[in-house]
């Protein structure tokens, strides 16, 4: 992998660290993440609830709530829509939790992947119309659902619609489409999650609740209790957690760390993580959202759901199991999907490709998503993958940094049944005999914006540091730029001239090193890069990220190596400066 080290401006560095009094290199990394400015780097630093913009600012959202108020005061049945990915259910969650608070008759209705598939379906809505609803909002979908739309108003529902996902020139004719992409929107930040949409939606309406005092206070539910669920939904789109996202994800992870939400302990619990050990936004991108995707992967989403929801540990502990069976079982599917996968690129190498287009018909639709991002970090080429039945080809894509998925399949409509996402995810169904044509289109699409190589993006380090430099201040520092996800990246740093004095291969491929320069000892570990060790030479620079531990509910810190590079001649190939 090739490394690029970050040089930004010597005196902007040296202004910003001076007027905040931090240390050079963090000053030197807000800088080189575009916060230069002491104001919008002392905010980063800082996320406040107090800084949120107002929720109206949001299209829509005015005659959202309006509506929900005239629900409210006569009673009407309202039907929160959602999807069965941890987004969609989050989102279901936390609204639904809040109507039922303030007493609204309240259902839920999160489609089944497999039988019905993403999104609004008119068999829904004419169920939930029968039954009584008069008021149907959507969460985290609905964007593209024209016809259920249309259908919902011919049986008199008003429909809310919710969503985050990407829209086209004409949307549904809704009363309200409240999404933060609508070209007139005012809200500051156009890529929030689903449930932070949700959020905002259900902060609106409080507002509104406590200004004209139809509620009694003591019945008006507190937000930040909400901010749990926030965190988790937002983590697990892998939307950037930068901005509004950060100010929510940082702030909702304090809540995932409490003991007050029966669902999201014994969420923690499955995932192994001690009850009293504070939450980082890998603890739910890698543990609790995979398990909470799970069930809605494989089969009904609803467990996922009815945890959420739970108002004691004991129900919530039963719907763990669940999770947990199912997560487990996805693991076994999702494994083979990649096996299958690389077996047939190893044949047809993906290099003469710049988009892979593969389809199979023993492949579960559920994991198709999840492999194909697994796929994606392997061969780093825009993937789709597809599942074949009864002549259809449904199935999932994921893209690289740079490419939009979205973008590309909407060139496609002519080929397609039907689609829907954003740049980075989406997802698609197809005749299987236009498959192949569907192939060559992307192919060329990829090739007209990708061009002739598509290279892997390079390593951003921060600084070279000697070993010496490697003291906890100095991680304590780092992680000050927490939480980290797209957007913002861990901060890497490179110590070169390391001598190794051994190294071994540990657990499931993961590389343990004991290194020596300068008179101190490093030990560090690099997780999945056992793979190195045949290239490893006498010496080595190392890529280094700050490493906290949690065991027993105990927190050390550390270094993780994320990249090695043998030194030739005793010089290290760095790659370029910037």
């Amino acid at each position: 992998m090739e490394w690029k080290i970050e040089q930004p401006d010597p005196e902007l560095t040296s202004k910003l660290a001076r007027e905040l009094d931090l240390p050079p290199l963090l000053a030197s990394i807000l800088i080189s993440r575009g916060m230069s400015e002491p104001q919008e780097a002392r905010a980063f630093l800082q996320p406040s609830l107090r800084d949120l913009p107002d929720p109206f600012l949001l299209p829509d959202l005015d005659r959202a709530v309006e509506r929900l108020l005239v629900a409210l005061g006569s009673n009407e049945g309202i039907a929160v829509y959602g999807d069965y990915d941890a987004d969609g259910l989050t989102s279901t969650a936390l609204l639904t939790d809040f109507l039922q608070k303030i007493g609204a008759p309240v259902r839920t209705y999160i489609p089944h992947r497999l039988k019905e598939g993403y999104g609004l379906h008119n068999h829904a809505v004419e169920s939930l119309a029968a039954g009584g609803i008069k008021v149907l909002v959507t969460v985290d979908c609905g964007v593209s659902d024209h016809q259920p739309v249309k259908r919902a108003k011919e049986l008199g529902l008003d429909v809310i619609i919710t969503d985050h996902h990407q829209l086209g020139d004409h949307p549904p004719k809704a009363l309200a489409v409240v999404n933060p992409k609508r070209r007139d929107s005012r809200f500051p930040q156009s890529d929030l999650a689903g449930v932070g949409v949700a959020f905002f939606l259900v902060g609106g309406l409080w507002k509104s609740l406590r200004d004209r005092g139809m509620v009694p206070p003591a019945r008006l539910p507190e937000l930040t209790p909400y901010l749990g669920l926030t965190a988790l939904g937002t983590v697990a789109d892998v939307v950037p957690l930068t901005g509004v996202n950060r100010i929510l994800v940082s702030e909702g992870l304090k809540h995932l760390g409490e003991r007050t939400w029966p669902g999201l302990v014994a969420l923690k619990q499955i995932s192994d993580l001690h009850p009293e050990q504070p939450v980082t936004a890998r603890d739910v991108g890698f543990r609790m959202a995979p398990r909470l995707n799970a069930v809605g992967r494989l089969d009904a989403p609803q467990p996922g759901l009815e945890l959420l929801l739970a108002r004691d540990m004991s129900r919530a502990r039963e719907l763990g199991v669940i999770l947990e069976e199912r997560n487990a079982e996805r693991k076994q599917l999702q494994e083979h999907v990649v096996r299958q996968a690389r077996r047939i690129l190893d044949d047809d190498p993906a290099d003469k490709h710049k988009f892979i287009v593969l389809a199979r018909e023993e492949w579960h639709r559920g994991v198709l998503g999840i492999a194909a991002s697994k796929l994606v970090d392997i061969y780093h080429r825009p993937t789709i993958l597809l599942s074949l039945k009864d002549g259809m080809a449904l199935g999932s894509g994921r893209s690289i940094e740079g490419f939009s998925l979205y973008k590309a399949l909407d060139q496609c409509q002519t080929v397609l049944e039907h689609f829907g996402g954003h740049d980075l995810a989406a997802g698609l169904g197809l005749s299987e005999e236009k498959v192949p044509e569907l192939a060559a289109a992307l192919e060329e699409i990829a090739f007209q914006e990708l061009g002739e190589e598509i290279r892997r993006p390079a390593l951003r380090v921060a600084a070279v540091l000697g070993l010496e430099e490697l003291d906890q201040n100095l991680i304590f520092q780092l992680l000050r730029l927490a939480p980290f996800g797209m957007g913002n990246p861990e901060p890497t740093v490179a110590v070169c001239g390391l001598k190794v004095l051994s190294c071994a291969v540990v657990g499931r491929n993961h590389l343990k090193l004991r290194l020596k320069g300068k008179g101190r000892i490093l030990d560090t570990i690099g997780f999945g890069l056992g793979d190195l060790l045949p290239d490893l030479g006498p010496r080595v620079s190392v890529a280094l990220r700050p490493l906290a531990s949690v065991y027993q509910g105990r927190t050390t810190y550390g270094w993780q190596v994320v990249d090695i590079k043998k030194e030739e001649g005793g010089q290290p190939d760095l790659g370029a400066a910037e």
